[in-house]
């Protein structure tokens, strides 16, 4: 999609900015990606869909598949285009190419559909991918360059201290800290749109939709996990069920249900989980893959409020998908969008036993709490509907600049004490949603990009070619 002519802007004073900067390599992928979430951005289109074999053919992926919940080749039913021909089948992802015999995929007859193979690394000698009839599969070295701005391993912070380009911003006028803060918003908008529209061209624009939302209800800690369950449980396959099948494949599938002892259950929570066994057990094998412990999704329970325990924000999801067509119709088309009609929608969603309960285990509240909140609305807002929609209908980008800034976050106050200080007027340009999201691009281009301690950045120099 074009970008926003903001956002470009930006982009072009920060790349001038580190013009003759040399840059650091980005960490691979052993480290901070494990084999699943390797997947999760496959399947997600973050690598892209067109590419090169290692023996220079060109590929085109049609369609994404399923990702596969038993045994064999990873995503199923498949379609691929190499050298203008379409192949249907099967795509296999490994870590490393020789993974393909280490596995013995090559002697396994549930891998002869298998059309596409890819992995990370591969020997120095040339390797060749084939299946139990011999049949060579193309290949395709994934590389970390691949992936889109924004998706790419970053470190989470920077030091909590004043840093030099307080004193140049202080000097500046209003109108062009503002400028600034708006073309960093716009750039940082223009980034999420860029992935969600990627995910929009590889499954589809309502299961994008549902894999973002589900990613906004996994907050900062939780949102891997959440992609890839609405990734492994496509909305096609949910909205056909009934209400009790599909959040026993949700708890199901997310291993909540695993791991609840029937003696630690409390009694008004019994007829829920019963129900929820009920259905469960009939789908279980299917889903045995994904039982494995390796392959359940990594919850992270440390330092969460209750309200935001992934259990309960499961239940949320669950409700929005009960909700469904409210839920989707404003996202569907930019021309329809209604910002008070579906953030009304959003806060009125609903659930008998969520409404009152922060896990499975848990009391009973006294009384009902929301199961999304204004704050988790105006996450949405930010990461899910401006980001498909602005591109598409670019007034809305003047309601966007409207949204006020509820609740900051960490990363929010050490960009304002950054590049502020403590100084009343960083507080000044933290009272929209866009001067929050600025301010995060900016420490995150910047402050994060910087291993000088601040000494050799060169943005405080820099910022006086901003007119």
């Amino acid at each position: 999609m074009t970008m926003l002519p903001l956002a470009e802007r930006y982009a072009r004073f920060r790349d001038a900015v580190f013009a003759g900067v040399e840059e650091t390599s980005l960490p691979g992928f052993a480290d901070p990606v494990t084999e699943m979430e390797l997947q999760s951005l496959w399947f997600s289109g973050a690598f892209g869909a067109e590419f090169t074999t290692t023996d220079g053919k060109t590929v085109r992926v049609a369609d994404f598949g399923v990702w596969n919940s038993g045994a064999g080749p990873d995503f199923n039913d498949c379609a691929i285009e190499v050298d203008g021909q379409t192949l249907r089948g099967d795509i296999e992802l490994d870590p490393d190419a020789r993974d393909w015999e280490r596995h013995q995929h090559g002697a396994n007859e549930e891998y002869n559909r298998v059309v596409l193979h890819l992995f990370l690394h591969a020997p120095a000698e040339r390797f060749f991918t084939r299946t139990s009839r011999h049949q060579e599969v193309p290949q395709v070295l994934l590389r970390n360059d691949m992936l889109p701005e924004g998706i790419k391993p970053r470190p989470n912070l920077a030091a909590a201290r004043l840093g030099r380009c307080a004193t140049p911003l202080r000097e500046m006028e209003a109108a062009r800290v503002q400028s600034i803060l708006e073309a960093a918003a716009q750039h940082r908008l223009d980034l999420k749109s860029q992935r969600l529209h990627r995910n929009v061209a590889a499954h589809g624009r309502e299961q994008a939709i549902y894999q973002a939302l589900a990613q906004t209800l996994g907050y900062r800690k939780n949102q891997q996990p959440f992609i890839i369950l609405a990734q492994r449980l496509p909305l096609k396959k949910v909205l056909k069920m009934d209400k009790t099948q599909r959040e026993a494949l949700l708890f199901g599938v997310s291993g909540f249900l695993e791991s609840v002892r029937s003696e630690d259950v409390r009694p008004e929570a019994r007829a829920y989980l019963r129900e929820l066994w009920s259905e469960w057990w009939k789908q279980r094998d299917s889903c045995a893959r994904w039982l494995d412990p390796r392959q359940l999704p990594r919850w992270k329970m440390t330092a969460i409020r209750p309200g935001n325990h992934p259990q309960r924000r499961l239940g949320a999801l669950a409700a929005m998908l009960g909700a469904w067509p409210k839920i989707v119709a404003p996202l569907a088309d930019a021309a329809r969008w209604s910002q008070a009609a579906w953030r009304g929608s959003l806060l009125s969603l609903a659930h008998d036993f969520w409404n009152t309960h922060y896990t499975l285990l848990s009391e009973s509240a006294e009384k009902a709490v929301a199961l999304i909140g204004a704050t988790r609305v105006h996450e949405m807002l930010a990461n899910v509907a401006y980001p498909l929609l602005v591109p598409e209908r670019t007034r809305l980008w003047a309601e966007y600049l409207e949204i006020p800034a509820l609740l900051d976050n960490q990363k929010v106050r050490r960009a304002v004490l950054r590049l502020f200080g403590d100084e009343a007027r960083g507080i000044e340009f933290t009272e929209k949603l866009h001067h929050q999201q600025g301010l995060l691009q900016i420490y995150e281009d910047f402050c994060l990009e910087d291993d000088s301690a601040c000494a050799n950045c060169p943005f405080p120099e820099r910022l006086k070619d901003w007119s």
